[in-house]
């Protein structure tokens, strides 16, 4: 008999806080400029089994000049959902290098699991939330928002980089420049 037990742990990690928004999937199937490609056919009584590669950018904004700043690269697999396994590979200059290790269901809608990452995001868990944004006739864009928490790796040196403005409703981001203090107990 199965027996599932959850036990309470009581622990501090020091960790990052990750709120990365308006960033824009751009997911296009069809067309002269598509991102992904069948490499498996299905089983044509039930339509399971294929699989697709792919490399869609992900963008600082929905227009078709906007930058790029990570690729989602992976496999997508028909399983009765579509089924995505797929590396976010950071590509901006700020996190060139890292990634986020990405699974979940579909792709329009919903939510997708960080299971992991690498470089500055080294060990992240956390969710991307996924909302449609605009159906072309190649394909369509999803906005991103991903939050998760990175855990300060020991011998890591991450600094935080940027404060919001600082109580009320004005105010200005300030760089930090000095590193961060610590306390010892």
């Amino acid at each position: 008999m199965a027996n599932f037990q959850i036990t309470p742990r009581a622990a501090f990690v020091e960790s990052n806080e990750l709120n990365f928004r308006s960033l824009y999937l751009f997911h296009t199937p069809l067309g002269s400029n598509q991102n992904q490609s069948g490499i498996v056919d299905s089983n044509v009584t039930t339509g399971l089994g294929a699989t697709v590669v792919n490399n869609w950018p992900i963008c600082d904004g929905p227009s078709p000049g906007a930058t790029v700043v990570a690729r989602a690269q992976g496999l997508h697999i028909y399983a009765g959902n579509w089924q995505n396994t797929f590396s976010i590979t950071f590509e901006v200059e700020r996190f060139k290098g890292s990634t986020l290790q990405v699974m979940g269901i579909s792709v329009e809608e919903g939510e997708w699991a960080i299971v992991g990452g690498t470089g500055q995001f080294a060990m992240t868990t956390g969710v991307i939330y996924k909302k449609f944004h605009e159906q072309r006739s190649d394909g369509n864009i999803i906005e991103l928002t991903v939050h998760g928490f990175c855990p300060m790796l020991k011998g890591s040196q991450s600094r935080p980089t940027k404060v919001g403005p600082w109580g009320g409703n004005g105010g200005s981001d300030k760089d930090i420049v000095e590193a961060q203090k610590r306390h010892h107990h």
